[in-house]
């Protein structure tokens, strides 16, 4: 299997990643050798007292020359065989215990040497060989400081007698969330247990190191027979008339702003920016808004999450109410802001900015996403969620919705906004995280407020389960925007993004350092084949038609147009060996993963794509994204920007607004009822 095995330990690398660290280390000595030389050739040393750092500097030259020779060696070695075949490899373990005694010799050698260097002095008048042997001995240590930290990174202290992969696994997940645990309260700690147990569930059995599943990405990107769910029109899309891309922009800015000073700095640029943030900081003070006094909760001594919220809003005429930044596990930061321009009572909630906020969001096993609604005070008193049959959501949303639910209550923050504002509209927003929370909060929220709406950008993709929709559509409108891997994430999809990764590192052929190499130049250069038919000789060297599995080489009758086809169907194709087995389902290694119900994005999802400079809109239904769909932009796609973007562009262009089916608006007071 690809973990490497030597001095009795199963490492967290494979026999073939020597490749890139040991041709760098090697350059990186070479250099340091020159230097070295130099130092002999144009201070001449042995005219100086400094004899016993002379015979030191050589045994360093001496032991560096060695290293050269093994690290090319072992770069050499790396190269040869298959990701999934090591044989041709076996050697690299023994070139490891070869440099062991010679890399301790180095240590006690530099160790020496830097005594005598910081010691001595010069050794006389002209003599400077001392100084510059100094600065040598410490670009020494600064080999050997990052060859140990090198080694803490990829050592692994699961012996290599332990059979059972699950054990392996979640001890190896277990020991890398222990930094995480630092200073962390009981719940947190069993939060991180759970998510090192769930995330050891899809490294069981395949003994895949991080650097494999990077090649297994780029392959599974660059594969041809790529097959993702089509997204289509859902029929009977129609909707409420206050579903529409103007009022979804618009509200945007209030789930951007939540962010804090952060996201203000990366949206405004420029020293004007950071001086008018700095002019509206409170020491140790009480942050004010336009007209009135807002309460705000554990933000930091200077105010400037609320600075920032308060300039990000200066065009528009609004009032913060309340704003908590407590960011525990299962609370997540919001505001209540009183929206005069839409006269709308705005809560939004953040998304995704800390590490909490991952354990939130990746916390997918089924005991801890999901959770029965009938169990729950609030949803349990509604007849019409669960008429289908049972409601299942994402556990740590749901929990940090009630959180929510629970402070606006305590504080009776919406009831004392309705009294001076009763005609205002009850409207929830939030980004990736805050998206899903706002989702399930305004669940809770419908039956108080019946008229409630919530636009949710970029929202998970395991937020509700099927049965919860019909009731989650009359409520919820969310953004999807290109290729957001967020809103295509779910405990399935990512273990079916798994299988494909492991079925094309089983048929792939190809090293993995050319794998690497070939596969990150294709994702931000054109394809180098393209201009193989105009004469370019040096591409068609650097990769050969025999580089692309499947295709037959050109006799030299067959016409050009059929090699231009040929490539055009395969251009992708560098690493499948076998076309017949990758157009087949990914066979599933664990089936346990198909019995855990499939949670959705909530309510009508509206999908948002820009091909060619135009922007397109489509009302879809979300079991189109129920796969992960590999491209360049999986994650730029999410970001607020992105979302903000294409929002702009087909609001622009949209001038007409879908009526609802009878083409009747219903108003309904947002006051409780």
């Amino acid at each position: 299997m690809p973990s490497l095995v030597a001095f009795n330990r199963q490492w967290n690398i494979g026999s073939d990643d020597f490749v890139f660290p040991e041709i760098t280390e090697a350059l990186v000595r070479i250099s340091w050798v020159a230097f070295g030389v130099s130092v002999f050739v144009f201070h001449f040393p042995l005219a100086c007292s400094t004899h016993n750092l002379t015979l030191q500097f050589l045994g360093l030259l001496v032991i560096n020359v060695i290293t050269i020779f093994l690290a090319i060696l072992t770069a050499v070695i790396s190269a040869r065989g298959t990701i999934m075949d090591s044989e041709p490899r076996r050697l690299v373990p023994r070139l490891l215990y070869i440099r062991l005694p010679i890399f301790i010799a180095e240590i006690a050698l530099t160790i020496l040497a830097t005594v005598h260097a910081f010691r001595s002095t010069n050794g006389g008048e002209g003599c400077d060989f001392a100084t510059i042997a100094r600065v040598t001995i410490v670009l020494e240590w600064f080999l050997i400081v990052t060859a140990v930290v090198g080694l803490f990174i990829v050592f692994h202290l699961t012996e290599n007698d332990v059979e059972d992969g699950a054990t392996i696994a979640q001890r190896s997940w277990s020991r890398r969330m222990r930094i995480f645990k630092i200073g962390q309260d009981t719940s947190m700690r069993a939060a991180l247990d759970d998510l090192a147990t769930l995330i050891s569930s899809f490294f069981v059995d395949s003994d895949l190191v991080p650097s494999d599943v990077v090649a297994g990405l780029l392959l599974a990107y660059h594969s041809p027979n790529n097959q993702y769910p089509p997204v289509k029109e859902k029929e009977n899309s129609s909707r409420p008339k206050w579903m529409n891309l103007k009022d979804a922009e618009y509200f945007l800015h209030h789930a951007s702003c939540v962010y804090g000073w952060p996201t203000y700095i990366l949206y405004n640029c420029g020293l004007k920016s950071i001086f008018r943030l700095f002019r509206k900081l409170q020491c140790c003070g009480r942050m004010r808004c336009a007209q009135g006094q807002s309460m705000v909760v554990e933000d930091n001594c200077c105010y400037c999450n609320t600075a920032a919220v308060v300039l990000a809003n200066e065009a528009r005429n609004i009032d913060l109410q309340f704003m908590s930044f407590r960011n525990r596990l299962y609370e997540v930061p919001f505001a209540v802001i009183a929206d005069h321009d839409r006269k709308s009572i705005v809560i939004t909630i953040r998304g995704s900015c800390s590490l909490i906020d991952l354990v939130t969001d990746l916390s997918l096993e089924d005991e801890l996403m999901t959770v029965d609604v009938d169990q729950d005070a609030t949803l349990s008193q509604d007849s019409e969620i669960d008429r289908r049959g049972e409601v299942r959501v994402h556990r740590g949303m749901l929990r940090s919705a009630r959180c929510v639910f629970d402070i606006l209550n305590k504080n009776k923050i919406l009831n004392d906004l309705f009294i001076s504002n009763p005609t205002y509209q009850l409207v929830v927003c939030g980004h990736s995280l805050g998206a899903g929370v706002g989702s399930l909060l305004t669940m809770l929220l419908k039956q108080e407020y019946p008229s409630v709406r919530c636009y949710a950008f970029a929202p998970p993709g395991c937020v509700i389960s099927e049965f919860g929709q019909d009731e989650m559509e009359k409520y919820v409108m969310s953004v999807v925007s290109g290729d957001d891997i967020v809103s295509r994430m779910s405990f399935q999809s990512l273990h079916r993004l798994r299988e494909r990764v492991f079925q094309e590192l089983t048929a792939c052929q190809r090293a993995k350092h050319e794998i690497l190499i070939r596969g990150v130049y294709q994702l931000f250069f054109k394809y180098p084949w393209q201009d193989e038919l105009s004469g370019n000789t040096f591409r068609r060297r650097l990769f050969p038609v025999s580089y692309f599995p499947g295709i037959p080489r050109p006799s030299s009758d067959s016409p050009t147009a059929d090699l231009e086809s040929a490539l055009l169907t395969r251009r992708n194709s560098y690493g499948s060996a076998n076309d017949a087995a990758a157009n087949d389902p990914p066979p599933s290694r664990n089936p346990e993963h198909n019995k855990r119900l499939q949670l959705y994005v909530p309510g009508r999802t509206v999908y948002l794509s820009s091909q060619d400079g135009v922007t397109s809109e489509t009302w879809i239904d979300p079991k189109c994204l129920s796969d992960v769909k590999l491209s360049v932009s999986v994650l730029s796609d999410h970001l607020p920007a992105a979302v903000q973007k294409l929002l702009s562009s087909a609001s622009s262009s949209d001038s007409e607004i879908e009526p609802n089916p009878d083409n009747v608006e219903v108003v309904v007071t947002s006051q409780p009822v």
